[in-house]
This record gives structure tokens, sequence and C-alpha cells, in this order.
């Protein structure tokens, strides 16, 4: 992949990110009450950092990814809480896109 493809993915990427952010999280805000849906983004932002100190090898994001959903998955079901898993999948690439800005910035 060249500069150009790979600076292009870039920023398709980070405008999804950035839409599925303003979008997506209001609409599973509605949907959720607010301390559920807070506790939610807590759980899945930790489930994220657990599983990249889990999983420190490249190429290993499917089983992230897989560990983040089944984990905050049981979590819901305990809780009650029902989201699909394509609100669940965004929630995680929203969660794992902030913990790499943050990393930048340090």
């Amino acid at each position: 992949m060249n500069e150009y493809t790979l600076a292009l993915l870039k920023i398709v990427v980070s405008a999804a990110v950035t839409i599925i952010t303003a979008v997506v999280v209001p609409y599973i805000r509605e949907k959720i009450k607010d301390t559920k849906y807070e506790r939610l983004l807590q759980i899945v932002e930790t489930a994220v950092r657990a599983a990249e100190q889990i999983y420190k090898e490249k190429g290993q994001g499917k089983a992230k990814k897989e560990e983040v959903i089944a984990f905050v998955t049981d979590w819901m079901n305990k809780h009650g809480i029902k989201i699909t898993e394509e609100q669940l999948s965004q929630l995680i690439e929203a969660a794992v896109y902030r913990m790499n800005v943050e990393k930048l910035w340090v």
C-alpha cells in the first residue's frame, strides 16, 4: 500500500468513526437510560483496553474484537441492556479510535 492510499484510508476511517460517534452514539443513548448508557460506554472502553493488553501481537484485531464482544455481551445480558450487534461493533470501533487518538497525544 503506498503512502497516498494509506493516507486516504486513514481519512475515510476517521470520517466513518466521527459519523458513527455523532449519529449512532446519540441513537443508542436514546434507547438506553443515560446511566446505563454511560456504564455501557465505560464497560466497552475497559474491555477494549483489556483486549489491547492481552493481545499484544500485531494482526490479532479479530481476536481482540471477539473478546470484547463476548465480554460486553455477557455484561449487557446480565444488566438487561439490548442493542444490536452492529451498534455494539460501532461502539467498540469508537472506543478503539478514542484509545488510538489518546496514544498519539502521549
